[in-house]
This record gives C-alpha cells, structure tokens and sequence, in this order.
C-alpha cells in the first residue's frame, strides 16, 4: 500500500492579467521595440516598462508537494477561488503547471466538470464507448460490460438520445457511470456529485468505500464538509493559492472554519473588549474548535431526564446535553445550533434555533445564560459525538453566516441495546409501522 500513484512536485500555477483585452496585442510590439532599441536604454527601457504595466501576474497556486498512494483518500476543500479547481486539472494533466512536474502511475480518471470530455451531439452510447477508447478500452470489451454502465446510469432510454438534451443530474450520472468500467487506479472528483440526487450520492459513496477497500485511491473535492469528512481519511485546505492544513479530515474541516473565521475578523472594525476574558471552565478535551469568541461555551454536562449526569444510556432514554455560555462582549442576537454525528463522522441529525424560527437573545458583556438540548431516546446502539455552535445572521439554510464559537465532538455519547432483540435497523428510532391492508 505504499506505491506513489500520483507525485506532485513543487507545482504552481500563475496566470496574466490584462488590464485591457487590447493590451494582449499591445506587450508583444512594446517588447519588440525594447529590443530592437537595445542600443538606445532610453527607449529601450521605456517600452519595458510601459510592457510591465499591461498585466499583472496572478499566483493561482503557489508551489506545493503532495503525493497519494495506494489506497488513500484525500479531501481538498477551501472557498471558491483558493485554487482547487487549478490544482485538480493539474493533477488531472488538463492544465500546465508553470512550475514543478506531476508524476502519474497507473490508469487515471478524473470528473472536472459537468460534461468534460463527453460531445454533446452524440448520444449517452456513443459518449460511453468514446470514453471507453479515450482510456484504451476495446470495443468488445465495452460491449460485455455497456448493460453494468446503464444499470448505474439510471437514465433508461435516454442513453440512446443525445447528450445535449440531458439534465445536468443525468449528465453525472452516466459520467460517472463510465469510471466504475474504467476501474482507475486513481479517481478524482470536483464537485460533480453535487448535482445528483440523494440517492445517486449514496451509491456514489458506496462506490468510493468500495473502490478504495480495492486500493484505488481518491481525491475529492467538496463543500460539503460533511461529505469529506465520511470519505476522506486526510484532507488538505486551500486559501488563497496556499496549503494551509493537510491531516486528518476533521481536524482539515475546524482549520478551513478557523481560517476564514479569522479572514471575517480582519474584515471587521477593530473595537477593544468591554469586558475581561471569561476565566475557563473547560470539562472537555476536543480540539476541534473555531469561533471569534465574543461568547463562548465554559462549561458542559450530560444528563438523563433525572439531571442524573451520564455518558451511556440505553435505547430509548432521553438525553440532555446542559452548556454554559458566557459573554465576553455585548451579543445583540445569538442563536445556538447542535449535530450528532455518528463514528464515522456522517451527520445524523442536527438543529439550529434558526431552524425553530426562534428568537435569538441577547446578552449583555460578562453575562451567562444555559443552553440546553434535549435528544429524544430515538437513537439507536452506538457511539455518537455532539457537535455545538453559537453564532449570528442567516445563511439562508438555517446555519450561521458568523460563528462566535463552534466545538466538534465536545462530548461522545453511548447508546446500548435494553432488549437482546433488535427492534429496529439503522441509527435512529423513526417509530415507523408496517400495516397489512385488506383489500
């Protein structure tokens, strides 16, 4: 499992940019006039500088190493523009490095774009059996495995209409129901899933479990954290052309939430705290935290329904998780948020008091109030963390467009089976029936 699949070194990307489209045809006869007047510095000079002030050099990327072996799997995550879409062509070889060189080992596959590589004017077949010879997959052979790629696609007869006429969501489907015929030693992902449908993801995932448990390895990009998390063992953040972070994948997720958390902070006026730091009373050990920290949780318990504090519980039981929270600054409007997610980090279930249309409340500097969740006893056997975050402004979603505090797995949670028989699949307890109707 050790065999470099992908070996990236010191590869950057730095683009032109023109102050005006005219200027494109512009610098070439200013340079040819330096040096036609090399004998002459003063005009010589002259055209060199007036060449310089045309364009401008933009580092899409700066230099990076990075290598992906056998088997691994990487998240690359970071905000529009931080360069992933540069460093996946790359990768992928669609797009020349201005510096470094990529190593490639074995059969690569990448899904860049909705519709990369496929001609819109042929049909779902004729795309598939392009792609098929792109990868020098013979004809015969595509032919034994056409009926696996149309059971994946899901699109039916549309496989014999033309590609242009597809939706975006059956365009992904039938792209990525080529690589799963590919078998690529390497995978690569940019945010192609993201137009699916809930139930293509989930086959798409179990895919990717699949595949990589074979030795293939991924790299995905994704907004969605949640996802990365699941996937992807490591992951790398991006900002701004520059790897900031690359380690395990929760951790990547806290660094890309405390990176642009400080961005925002810079962003605001400065204005001196009215009050002194709140004096800690930490009862937790996670390190997965970001926030600005004009209110912050101080303290954490979990109890039963009694206020009896516990940490395991059995099928059925109510749990209430109890958080101090203290002011160091005046909050006009806070509003508060929680997500359990599961051991493998896959949300479960979460809620914000934006999601209640509740009210947010205000504190006052040095003030402290309690939050307290409750959880119905509707999860099933397991371990469990409790995600917490308090927070400001409306995303839209019902999450916060500004965290004043967010702590990721402040405290785990353990549910046991009360009865030696099951009495439902899955994480949670959704009380459904089965009726028998008589007709």
């Amino acid at each position: 499992m050790s065999e470099a699949l992908l070996q990236a070194t010191d590869v950057s990307k730095v683009y032109t940019l023109w102050r005006r489209p005219s200027d494109r045809l512009v610098a070439p006869g200013l340079k040819s006039i330096a040096q036609a007047f090399n004998w002459l510095p003063s005009i010589g000079m002259w055209a060199t500088r007036r060449a310089a002030t045309l364009a401008r050099p933009f580092p899409a990327l700066q230099p990076m190493t990075l290598s992906i072996r056998r088997g691994e799997s990487l998240g690359i995550i970071g905000r529009n523009g931080s360069g992933k879409s540069t460093l996946l062509q790359i990768l992928a070889g669609t797009l020349t490095p201005t510096t470094g060189r990529v190593e490639r080992n074995g059969r690569l596959a990448a899904l860049l774009e909705l519709g990369s590589g496929f001609n819109l004017e042929f049909t779902g077949r004729e795309n598939v059996y392009l792609q098929a010879g792109i990868y020098g997959i013979p004809a015969a052979e595509m032919d034994a495995h056409f009926a696996e790629v149309t059971a994946f696609a899901e699109i039916g007869e549309f496989i014999d209409q033309p590609v242009k006429t597809y939706s975006s969501g059956m365009l992904v489907r039938l792209a990525f129901a080529v690589q799963v015929i590919l078998r690529p030693d390497v995978l690569i992902v940019d945010e192609a899933l993201a137009v699916g449908d809930v139930f293509f993801q989930a086959k798409c995932a179990a895919y990717f479990r699949e595949r990589l448990a074979a030795g293939m390895s991924l790299i995905f990009v994704s907004h969605d954290l949640v996802s990365v998390k699941a996937l992807c063992r490591e992951a790398i953040v991006l900002h701004r052309g520059v790897v900031r972070f690359r380690g395990d994948s929760k951790e990547a997720a806290s660094v890309y939430h405390a990176v642009h958390a400080a961005e925002a902070r810079q962003a605001l006026p400065s204005r001196p705290s009215t009050s002194s730091p709140t004096p800690p009373r930490r009862n937790w050990t996670t390190t997965d935290e970001v926030g600005t920290r004009e209110v912050e949780f101080t303290a954490c318990d979990v109890t039963d329904d009694t206020g009896q504090s516990r940490r395991h519980f059995g099928e059925g039981e109510v749990i209430r998780v109890q958080l101090t929270v203290s002011a160091r600054d005046p909050v006009p409007v806070l509003h508060a948020a929680f997500q359990i997610v599961d051991r493998h980090n896959r949300a479960l279930y979460g809620i914000s008091t934006l999601h209640q249309e509740a009210e947010g409340i205000a504190l006052a500097a040095g003030a402290e109030t309690v939050l307290e969740i409750e959880i119905p006893g509707r999860l099933g056997a397991g371990e469990y963390l409790v995600d917490v975050a308090l927070g400001w402004g409306d995303r839209g979603d019902g999450a916060f467009t500004h965290h004043a505090h967010r702590l990721g797995g402040i405290v785990s949670i353990s549910v046991g089976r009360v009865t030696p028989r099951a009495t439902f699949l899955g994480p949670a307890n959704l009380e459904g029936k089965l009726n028998w109707i008589s007709r």
